[in-house]
């Protein structure tokens, strides 16, 4: 008698666990923490339409617009679901309201991981849902907590100030290049340690720079760190202005701080194929050194001198007269030419130019530039033609720095 009872209550648990298995429980009002719209979620958790009713504060991505939207903005949390997972419609409601918490800080997507097979096999999703947080179109960070709106928004927010990125191969240091016009990016022996701590140190001193951490050799040589340096090495690059300056001093929070301040704001900007269109679109007055790149060097530091005594008066470029591409369209539309260096002043408002004939001397350059701030240059101008304001614009992908040392 006993045996039996033993059996039969062993059929039945079997069965319940069957039943479990087959039709998970609906979720309760006081789960879902619902508002209002949400209780129509619960009559809806079979339909296969689920996910339309988050359409409003969640984008759906697929295969064809992932990549794009990765490209476009920076913080961006990935969940990975299933239409037909329990577990995905029961972190759908809250996942949507951390949407609507993190509007503006981050954007929070969705992403069908069963009928999109070629981005679950690149991402290795495994269970479902798995949720991601992508910075600047890379993957960083996994998620791991409570399935709660309060809990998704503050960790997402807790990430997005940590201060810098891990990059591991050329690939998302491609990605990395489409969204930032500069960062800072550290050689390191090993992603977490000392190192790593003094990076993220000096980045929260510098929200306006993103700084990205490395321990591929192939991934440092793509952002011009030679792959055998020693290391820690930091390279900073200003995409904008086409340079990249290595950073030469002991490997401290405050040395790098001080470098990163000194370095993102260049008194000249080397003028290239990706500033251009900043250069002639700024509106304030500015003046222009047209100089070769060898043999120059002398009056390159007389020019330098100039900029930081009329810093934040004008805007100080600088132009390899005779260097392919950009360098020698732009000097002749300015009507430079042969080798000897040339200061010109450039008013982008009215396309005008006035050229400063004589020796350039500090003295002669800085006191040309300040007649060109108070509008004394009464000598005759000339137009600029406009051609020059459309150039071309180039993948960064594709870019060349210029290093300096």
């Amino acid at each position: 008698m006993e045996k039996t009872k033993t059996l039969l209550l062993l059929l039945t648990s079997s069965i319940i666990l069957f039943k479990l298995y087959l039709f998970p429980p609906t979720q309760s009002h006081e789960d879902l923490k619902a508002e209002p719209d949400e209780l129509e979620l619960t009559n809806l958790n079979n339909n296969h339409t689920w996910p339309l009713l988050y359409a409003k504060d969640v984008v759906s991505l697929n295969g064809k617009n992932f990549s794009e939207f990765m490209g476009k903005n920076r913080n961006v949390m990935v969940m990975f679901y299933a239409n037909w997972c329990y577990w995905s419609k029961k972190l759908a409601p809250e996942f949507a309201a951390a949407a609507k918490m993190l509007k503006g800080e981050a954007d929070l997507v969705m992403v069908d991981a069963y009928l999109e097979k070629d981005l679950a096999k690149e991402y290795n999703i495994l269970a479902y849902p798995t949720l991601y947080l992508f910075v600047a179109g890379v993957r960083q960070f996994q998620f791991f907590g409570e399935r709660t709106r309060d809990v998704i928004s503050a960790w997402v927010r807790e990430k997005m100030t940590l201060g810098t990125y891990s990059i591991t191969t050329t690939d998302e240091a491609e990605r990395i290049l489409t969204v930032e016009s500069k960062l800072v990016l550290g050689f390191l022996h090993d992603l977490e340690g000392m190192e790593s701590e003094e990076l993220a140190a000096a980045s929260k001193l510098h929200s306006d720079v993103n700084f990205y951490q490395t321990t591929s050799a192939d991934v440092a040589e793509f952002f011009h760190i030679h792959p055998k340096s020693k290391r820690p090495a930091l390279i900073f690059l200003h995409l904008e202005a086409g340079k990249a300056t290595p950073f030469r001093h002991q490997f401290t929070r405050l040395a790098i701080a001080n470098f990163v301040t000194h370095t993102k704001h260049p008194l000249v900007v080397t003028l290239t194929i990706h500033n251009a269109q900043f250069v002639f679109q700024d509106p304030r007055k500015q003046l222009w050194l047209f100089a070769p790149a060898y043999g120059s060097d002398k009056v390159i530091l007389t020019f330098e001198e100039v900029a930081k005594a009329l810093k934040g008066k004008l805007l100080h470029v600088y132009v390899e007269m005779n260097s392919e591409g950009v360098g020698r369209r732009v000097s002749q539309e300015f009507g430079v030419s042969g080798n000897a260096p040339r200061v010109i002043a450039y008013s982008a408002r009215d396309a005008k130019k006035y050229v400063l004939n004589g020796e350039l001397t500090l003295s002669s350059i800085k006191s040309f530039g300040e007649e060109f701030l108070e509008d004394k240059l009464l000598n005759q101008s000339d137009q600029i033609s406009e051609t020059i304001l459309k150039l071309p614009s180039q993948s960064r992908a594709s870019y060349q720095l210029r290093t300096h040392e």
